[in-house]
């Protein structure tokens, strides 16, 4: 509403201006006269360039909104493999630690694999249906060392943005963009 005043304003402010510059009278001797309301013209643009603004923003919204999943659940997942990890290795319940991505949920369990594991330690995160997390299977860290079951890229994408995140045979996790 602000951005439409403005705009009024202006036009009615480059209106008074001509006439000041050009004289009370044309080139034909029919004098100026300012008048009270707005013209045709003047509501077709401003109405074109607010729908020009809100057509423009509504895009560059849902991009934003896209790379901000991607960001979220990537963080999220190296975040869970690195607390698993350390779960593990410090002997949290006594027992081994690992991820799993299903159903797009990730989750943090307790237990040998998923199947067997106590649902009483889980940690889920659910994940954005835009986003598409690919050749990410269950990992698991051995006690004391940290050593992961399996090692591998895995890459999380939506629209045009992907991250991939890199778990070695030593049990680094590593992000990249």
């Amino acid at each position: 509403m602000y951005l439409i005043l403005v705009m009024l304003i202006r036009l009615r402010l480059i209106r008074h201006l001509f006439t000041i510059l050009m004289g009370s009278r044309n080139k034909f001797g029919m004098t100026w006269t300012m008048s009270k309301g707005l013209t045709v013209i003047e509501l077709l643009i401003v109405v074109l360039l607010i729908s020009t603004l809100g057509v423009m923003s509504i895009s560059f919204y849902a991009r934003f909104l896209t790379q901000n999943y991607v960001d979220n659940t990537t963080t999220q997942l190296v975040q869970s493999l690195r607390k698993a990890q350390v779960y593990s290795m410090t002997g949290r319940q006594n027992g081994v630690w690992g991820v799993n991505y299903s159903s797009s949920k990730i989750t943090l369990f307790q237990g040998d694999s998923f199947v067997t594991r106590n649902t009483a330690f889980d940690e889920s995160f659910t994940v954005s249906s835009n986003i598409t997390i690919s050749n990410f299977t269950d990992i698991t860290f051995a006690r004391i060392t940290g050593i992961p079951s399996a090692s591998g890229t895995t890459t999380i994408s939506g629209n045009n943005s992907s991250k991939i995140i890199t778990v070695n045979s030593q049990g680094v996790v590593s992000r990249t963009n």
